[in-house]
């Protein structure tokens, strides 16, 4: 037995989370989706430094050893692409055509931004941080090749969960995940997680550059019009994981399980139809509900009737955001996370007599099948398209 994982584009590279054969809170490193939109840099760690500069009291870089000998925080945090799901939009909407599989969630050590910040002083005059990675390339409407960067707020740079991190699941970074330093932005759009960082600039001004202001942005209406803004935190969101859309199921109780998570808020309730949205019945919540973390979840559907019929599940976060049945045309292809349509079939020459899982039983399971999994090798069901853009 080998576990499909979708390769939507080899060079740079781009993959998805096989989420059909989640197991577990934490996703193993090797399944965990990759978002690349230049090709991998080749860093050498003797050579690598971290530089910290502009509207700050004292500019100054680090080395490996001096970055590596600052105090440490380990951090719990789901990572999504901002564009995962685009291609279940209609009418398509350009960029990369991701399934459901740019998400996954992993334990992230490393240096709190905040405690290299502290050390070079931010200037009053100060709004954002702005984080470039070692990647750089072509991108359409730049003559010149460009460096892959970001900002943030102030305020969101200072929080001690935000992370210069160098560790993923106890392991250090892959290549493919920005060794050797990362940015993790808990409860954000993966976007502003920027690979293999090597400079952090104070400025007193908003940043403008182009994965800033050209793309990853969305449209929001206010009173005054359309207002463009930079993609940011993750809304509320659930994945209907088992079964999968097309299942024959069996007449009787039958498992629904799902994935959740609501960015920097916890997720508190998940709800699930199987009448197209007209009534919702509560699912159960499995393991921990905390900010950052995806939580899991699982309702049993009795049904006797034979037929079609189409699941859906939401979300409600704990500050009372609740997923909508719909997407919003002025996010464009981003922040797609409306409840999306699992259609399956009652056979009633069937019959399922499915359980609840208990979590305690559920988590020991997972944890025997996710290391019989780990042995398995990967097949890549590979669709090429452009990787880099969007």
């Amino acid at each position: 037995m080998s576990v499909n994982q979708k390769i939507i584009s080899s060079s740079p590279e781009n993959r998805e989370t096989p989420l059909g054969h989640v197991q577990s809170w934490v996703t193993p490193n090797r399944w965990f989706f990759v978002r690349s939109h230049f090709e991998t840099p080749k860093i050498d760690l003797d050579e690598w430094k971290l530089t910290i500069a502009g509207s700050v009291q004292r500019n100054f870089e680090l080395t490996w050893n001096q970055f590596s000998s600052l105090p440490r925080r380990t951090v719990f945090s789901t990572l999504e692409c901002a564009g995962n799901g685009r291609s279940f939009l209609r009418p398509l909407v350009e960029g990369v055509q991701w399934t459901a599989g740019a998400v996954g969630h992993a334990e992230w050590s490393g240096v709190p931004l905040r405690s290299v910040l502290d050390q070079a002083g931010i200037k009053p005059e100060t709004v954002e941080i702005v984080c470039e990675g070692a990647d750089e390339g072509l991108e359409k409407g730049n003559s010149r090749p460009i460096r892959f960067s970001r900002s943030l707020p102030v305020k969101k740079a200072m929080q001690q969960d935000t992370l210069l991190a160098t560790h993923m699941n106890g392991e250090l970074l892959e290549p493919s995940h920005g060794y050797p330093v990362r940015l993790i932005v808990p409860g954000w759009y993966g976007v502003a997680s920027v690979k293999w960082l090597n400079r952090i600039e104070a400025v007193a001004e908003p940043f403008r550059g182009f994965f800033q202001s050209v793309k990853y942005t969305i449209g929001r209406s206010t009173g005054h019009g359309i207002q463009t803004e930079s993609v940011g935190p993750m809304p509320v969101k659930s994945e209907i994981i088992r079964p999968d859309d097309g299942d024959v199921c069996g007449a009787g109780a039958n498992r629904v399980f799902g994935l959740a998570w609501a960015g920097e808020h916890a997720v508190a309730a998940v709800e699930v139809s199987s009448d197209y949205g007209r009534s919702w019945h509560r699912a159960e919540l499995l393991g921990p509900q905390v900010a950052y973390s995806w939580t899991l979840w699982e309702y049993l559907w009795q049904v006797e009737t034979p037929g079609d019929y189409t699941l859906l599940a939401r979300a409600v976060s704990d500050s009372g955001e609740v997923q909508p049945t719909q997407h919003e045309s002025l996010r464009g292809g981003y922040l797609i996370n409306f409840s999306r349509p699992t259609r399956v079939r009652v056979d009633p020459r069937q019959r399922s007599e499915d359980v609840a899982g208990d979590w305690n039983v559920l988590q020991a399971e997972m944890a025997s099948v996710a290391r019989q999994r780990s042995e398995l090798p990967l097949d890549a069901d590979i669709d090429l398209t452009a990787g880099a853009g969007i």
